[in-house]
């Protein structure tokens, strides 16, 4: 009995001393909680750090953006003007507001508005601005003498690969004599605005109705429309992309080492192979309109561009924005610009029979009589040099690498006048719609005036021959 006594006191001492010691227990988990140093003083505190750490670190962030230029990239205007290869703001429409999220070293998440597009816009002095596609560079020139772009980034304005300089804006990449060290691809941006952008009518002297192949320089009798879809960039962009050059031969086919004989069955074109825009390459003749078409197409097809073959739209669009402009790079008194008339009689800047030129490049000889008396023979390229083309009174001529006379030159364009037909994606609807195809800009076996560079003829779509080539257009995605 006494024993029973004694365990229940001991387990009632055990129960006071377990309740203090809980009650004690507490009180430090309330001191640890709510007191000077306590987690929930510790929690706030860590709160506050974390949100003064993300402010400054956004602030970073901001200053690195403008640093990259992201989203805050400068205005562009004639008030406000903007270095010339500069990167400036886009224009409205030029790109899509989207949210970009980015991750702090801290593990926040920060939003941020910027505008997404598939062109950079670029500077180009006196506050005017173009798109210039993504993995392409703006080599130079205004909207006055002719913007370049180049798919090469060492043709990139201010840049001197001699150097290795970024910022030698005295080096004028676009002159004739510095042409030709360009390694890219080229095109020439051509600004033009909806309204404007239509075939033109007016440069008949004849009268405008279908008779023979010369009684009408423009023949647009045989389709004066424009496809809806050629006009989506026009009103997005204000204007299009054109091959500064004639398409030159790919790098991947083989120069012909023996005359060629003109019996409209040989072909000098792969299907797998890719146009050049570049100075001093062969002109890409004997092919067909179609493979034109193909080999246009292929240039280019990515994210951000794709190609073609020039339509009768741009190519009138392209005759006249040149109209005022330098032919060649003449200045001063013997500056020489070019006329209406000028585009229905060529002779000033055209590689014609009835033109005898100046020339650095190759040439190979074309004529009517030495093979076969009523059959047109190419004979192969020589070797570069330079020289005047051959001044001939009968059907003869000279046919030149690509860019090879600056005479030829205008709003730094090259040969759109003679040297080769130039296929477009145009029907001729001269008879079933669809089997002949519109070429322009006459030949250099033709006369200035016969063929000028308005003048629209045709061939069959499956016709390759010796004096007819393409030129290729870029679309902005």
């Amino acid at each position: 009995m006494n024993k029973i006594k004694s365990t229940k006191g001991i387990t009632l001492i055990s129960l006071v001393i377990t309740i203090i010691i809980l009650i004690i227990l507490a009180g430090v988990g309330i001191n640890l909680s709510l007191g000077e140093n306590g987690i929930f003083r510790k929690a706030n505190e860590a709160r506050d750090k974390y949100l003064a750490s993300a402010e400054d670190e956004q602030r970073e962030l901001n200053e690195l953006y403008k640093q990259l230029g992201i989203g805050n990239l400068p205005e562009n205007t004639p008030e406000n003007p903007q270095e010339m290869g500069k990167e400036v703001a886009l224009k409205d429409g030029w790109g899509q507001e989207t949210v970009i999220y980015t991750n702090t070293k801290n593990g926040q998440e920060v939003k941020n508005l910027t505008k997404v597009a598939t062109v950079y816009a670029v500077s180009i002095g006196n506050g005017d601005t173009v798109p210039v596609p993504k993995d392409f560079y703006y080599v130079g020139g205004t909207l006055d003498t002719g913007v370049i772009i180049s798919d090469n980034r060492e043709d990139r304005y201010g840049y001197n690969p001699e150097t290795k300089k970024e910022n030698d804006t005295s080096l004028d990449k676009t002159t004739y004599e510095y042409t030709r060290n360009l390694k890219g691809n080229q095109f020439v941006w051509i600004p033009c605005s909806a309204s404007d952008y239509k075939k033109c009518d007016t440069w008949n002297d004849r009268e405008q109705k279908p008779t023979t192949n010369n009684t009408n320089y423009a023949n647009t009798y045989w389709d004066n429309t424009t496809p809806k879809s050629e006009l989506t960039q026009i009103e997005k962009y204000g204007g299009f992309y054109v091959a500064r050059y004639e398409a030159g031969l790919a790098s991947t086919i083989s120069e012909y080492t023996g005359n060629i004989v003109n019996n409209q069955k040989f072909k000098d074109y792969n299907i797998d192979a890719l146009p050049q825009s570049k100075a001093g390459i062969i002109t890409w003749s004997f092919i067909d309109w179609t493979y034109s078409k193909t080999s246009a197409e292929r240039m280019y097809n990515n994210n951000y561009v794709s190609s073609g073959l020039i339509t009768g739209t741009q190519w009138d669009v392209m005759l006249k924005k040149m109209v005022g402009k330098t032919i060649g790079e003449t200045t001063g008194d013997s500056k020489v610009t070019l006329t209406e008339a000028d585009l229905t009689n060529s002779s000033k800047w055209g590689n014609y029979m009835d033109n005898s030129i100046s020339y650095t490049g190759r040439l190979a000889r074309a004529d009517y009589n030495s093979t076969n008396s009523s059959i047109w023979t190419l004979k192969p390229f020589g070797t570069e040099t330079t020289g005047t083309t051959t001044k001939y009174s009968s059907d003869n001529g000279d046919l030149l690498t690509t860019g090879a006379s600056k005479t030829t030159q205008v709003y730094h364009i090259y040969d759109v006048a003679g040297n080769l037909w130039e296929w477009t994606e145009e029907d001729s609807h001269y008879a079933t719609s669809g089997q002949y195809r519109v070429i322009r800009g006459g030949c250099c076996p033709g006369a200035s005036d016969t063929y000028p560079a308005c003048y629209r003829y045709y061939f069959t779509v499956s016709r390759p021959d010796i004096n007819v080539g393409f030129r290729v257009v870029l679309y902005i995605k």
